[in-house]
């Protein structure tokens, strides 16, 4: 795989996504915007990191000899060659001692935890209950270690035809009653848990029989990745600790586990750092001396290589394919270990601060004495070539690899556009949140600037205040009490419209609903309640003074709306209803939520590792998210994202494969149902004969009817038009034709029947695609037929 073109490819589909939203009508905003984007402002240049060789300290084999471990640890991990800060943290479990282990990905945190409690079971054969309880953030992590205990398992039973002598189990939400009954009647030596559940265990009735196998037995308590508890979940982590701790009442070996958690400062000063943490959520005294730290070293061949031979290296082709030992020696994978990755700091080796990635081939360039662009595109081959290798080796089954690399990647969310009030050849336009503009020496107000979804018309959030325009964000409406002590909204808060055009109350007040105006009236005035929510003359200047009346001192002039918006006066469209959000009105730069930008990056990735040749098992995408609620509200979009998609593709290959054939609100489902090719048990639950299999695929016809009907309504979604806003298919209306060309149908209507055939097609079209487009799945038609 290539990472680095996968990587712009998924750069480019977020790119797409995002400059998908954006219209803006003002051609100087939309110009200053482009040139941000430009810049990558919302996808800055990714990191490349290296993850240097951790330093060995030798095998388990070692320790069994030495008499410091029993001897069933060498079956159970043989062949594991101990890296320094395991071998340093199991000693220090082996004598009881709390201890923290902080180093980087992949460096076998977990085996100095896991060897220090198989080592103290096997030592102890007859234990009973909980001895060890290992508390994960995520149930993802769970799953996985679950997974590695089964080959510590394995290895053990083939090698001696025993049964494994230590029980473990992962007990979380995702296990059914049973397996959890199990558990509390015949407890493991080892319990997997994240903090809700291990919360839940100390307070359930029900798991009183696990709190029984607990506080007498329990001897270690291990959080894994202890640097996710802070704050609030935190705190509450650290007082889970301190009852569980109170309750058993005898010594608890305290062990965490973490990514380098401190980068600033000398060693000593991130190890006391780091001690304070584990003393605060464990509620015991840690020590510098308890806080383990990763241990480098090199790896490859040649660390003295001379210039010379780097730069010749660099002027030949870099044969991606060949083998491990010519990458050991090659003098620019050297350059990259030795000036890249790894640092000597006080007779020690320390990992180097991530670099962009153009920085790299820049520094190599000037080694190399080779152009920029070359230096680039020699470093894409050497990182092939490190790739190819390190997937030969993890295919042998091989623990150890040569300069594993990762790509850091940071998107920004897109926000608001934040410009002066000033003509358009002195308005400041900047994307930084800011309250001034920054070049002016007078304090010239900036404003958020929201873009129409129909015409990407400019409409400033403002706040009139007595005298001034304050800004105001589009979350953040002003709020008033009414007389009856309820809240409204205040009619000073609003928007300001700069383009004088969009809005001529003697052209465009005949356009307003007719419900908006007192008819009983001659004059036929607005109703008192609509009076304020048409457009409102003012005049002000750059700093934000105004007036409702023309001056010399105010040179410009926009229009005024109060929010809510009850229409778009750029577009004609009206808003019939207040509860309609403002953001499916207005949006801001972009106008995607990070919902739907965590989903569509999630797909590029998914759908770049399948067009790099990773089979489905291995098309994997972890993801780390600060809360329950906010996990669920993604896996939801994500649910919701694939059920959409999936049904809109089946609508469209419905559609070019019966192309000889309309499809009508009958046959709808039974065409999409027979495109989507689900197998029978995806909707029943197996099993059915062919009778009882009817009813159900008419149910789920119906069901499909109703969902492709609800997502023809427009702007339902506005972050994921449907497939007629895409303008990939149209929607037409049976006997349309005939009904618009009937010679005598429209003589009772006289606007219409004066009409020529063509406009009165046009005006036709437009009434039944406005009650579509708003009403369609409201009227109780769908509900009594479906």
């Amino acid at each position: 795989m290539n990472i680095l073109n996968v990587h712009t490819n998924i750069i480019n589909d977020y790119a797409e996504y995002t400059k998908s939203f954006i219209a803006i009508a003002d051609e100087q905003i939309r110009n200053a915007v482009d040139r941000e984007l430009a810049d990558k402002r919302y996808w800055p240049e990714p990191l490349l990191q290296f993850n240097p060789a951790y330093q060995k300290a030798g095998k388990v084999e070692d320790l069994v000899l030495a008499g410091k471990l029993n001897p069933s640890i060498a079956t159970i991990f043989r062949g594991y060659e101990l890296y320094q800060h395991q071998l340093d943290a199991i000693q220090l479990g082996l004598q009881n001692t709390d201890f923290v282990v902080t180093s980087g990905t992949g460096s076998g945190k977990s085996l100095t935890y896991i060897g220090t409690i198989f080592n103290h079971i096997l030592n102890n054969p007859t234990l009973k209950g909980v001895v060890a309880i290992v508390v994960y953030p995520m149930n993802a992590l769970i799953n996985s270690q679950t997974e590695e205990f089964n080959k510590y398992k394995a290895n053990y039973e083939n090698q001696t035809n025993i049964p494994f002598p230590i029980q473990f189990g992962q007990y979380t939400g995702q296990e059914d009653e049973e397996k959890r009954n199990q558990m509390r009647q015949n407890p493991p030596h080892i319990l997997l848990t994240n903090y809700m559940m291990l919360e839940l265990m100390m307070t359930r009735q029900i798991d009183h029989a696990l709190r029984q196998a607990i506080f007498p037995n329990l001897k270690y308590l291990v959080f894994d990745e202890m640097h996710t508890y802070r704050g609030r979940q935190g705190a509450d982590v650290a007082m889970l600790i301190r009852r569980i701790r109170a309750n058993v009442g005898h010594a608890v070996t305290c062990i965490g586990t973490s990514a380098t958690m401190i980068s600033g400062g000398t060693e000593q000063s991130q190890k006391i750092t780091v001690a304070s943490v584990a003393s605060t959520l464990f509620g015991k005294s840690f020590e510098a001396t308890q806080v383990i730290n990763e241990s480098l070293q090199r790896s490859l061949n040649n660390p003295q290589y001379p210039i010379d031979e780097l730069r010749a290296a660099v002027r030949q082709p870099i044969d991606s394919n060949a083998s491990a030992e010519e990458l050991t020696n090659h003098p620019l994978a050297n350059w990259l270990e030795n000036d890249v990755a790894l640092e000597l700091k006080n007779d020690l080796f320390v990992r180097r601060k991530p670099m962009k990635i153009h920085d790299v081939a820049e520094r190599l360039s000037v080694f190399g004495h080779i152009s920029k662009e070359y230096a680039y595109t020699v470093l894409n081959q050497m990182l092939m070539w490190i790739s190819n290798v390190n997937a030969h080796l993890y295919n042998d089954g091989r623990r150890y690899t040569y300069l594993p690399y990762r790509i850091h990647q940071f998107f920004a969310q897109t926000g608001s556009v934040y410009i002066s009030l000033e003509q358009p050849d002195k308005r400041y336009v900047t994307l930084e949140a800011a309250r001034y503009r920054p070049d002016s020496d007078d304090k010239v107000p900036l404003y958020p600037t929201f873009f129409s979804r129909t015409t990407g018309e400019a409409f400033v959030g403002v706040y009139l205040n007595a005298h001034s325009i304050e800004p105001r964000d589009l979350r953040e409406p002003r709020l008033m009490g009414d007389d009856d002590g309820s809240a409204i909204s205040d009619p000073n808060g609003g928007y300001l419209i700069l383009n004088t055009d969009v809005w001529d109350p003697e052209r465009d007040l005949e356009s307003l609903p007719e419900t908006w105006f007192n008819i009983k009236n001659k004059m036929r005035p607005l109703l008192p309640k609509y009076q304020k929510r048409v457009p409102r003359r003012i005049w002000f200047d750059r700093l934000g003074r105004y007036s409702d009346t023309p001056s010399a001192q105010l040179p410009y002039s926009g229009w005024f709306m109060s929010a809510p918006l009850l229409f778009d006066p750029s577009s004609g469209q009206i808003y019939d209803s207040t509860a309609i959000r403002e953001n499916s009105k207005l949006s801001e730069l972009g106008g995607g939520g990070r919902s739907t930008a965590t989903t569509i990056t999630t797909l590029s990735i998914l759908t770049q590792l399948k067009e790099s040749g990773f089979s489905l098992r291995d098309q994997k995408l972890l993801s780390f998210t600060d809360n329950r609620q906010d996990a669920a509200l993604q896996a939801g979009h994500f649910n919701d994202f694939v059920q959409v998609i999936k049904l809109r593709a089946a609508l469209y290959h419905a559609i070019k494969t019966n192309q000889q054939q309309e499809l009508t609100i009958s046959n709808l489902g039974i065409l999409v149902r027979e495109a989507l090719n689900l197998p029978n048990d995806a909707y029943t639950e197996g099993g059915l004969i062919d009778i009882a299999l009817k009813p159900k695929k008419q149910q789920l016809e119906k069901f499909i009817t109703y969902r492709l009907l609800e997502d023809a309504v427009r702007s339902w979604k506005v972050v994921l038009p449907n497939l007629e806003q895409c303008a990939l298919i149209t929607y037409g209306y049976q006997y349309f034709d005939e009904a618009v060309n009937h010679p005598t149908h429209w003589n009772d209507i006289l606007p219409v029947a004066t009409l020529p055939p063509h406009e009165r097609e046009a005006f036709l079209l437009t009434i039944l695609d406005f009650f579509r487009f708003e009403y369609a799945l409201t009227d109780s038609f769908w509900f009594s037929n479906l």
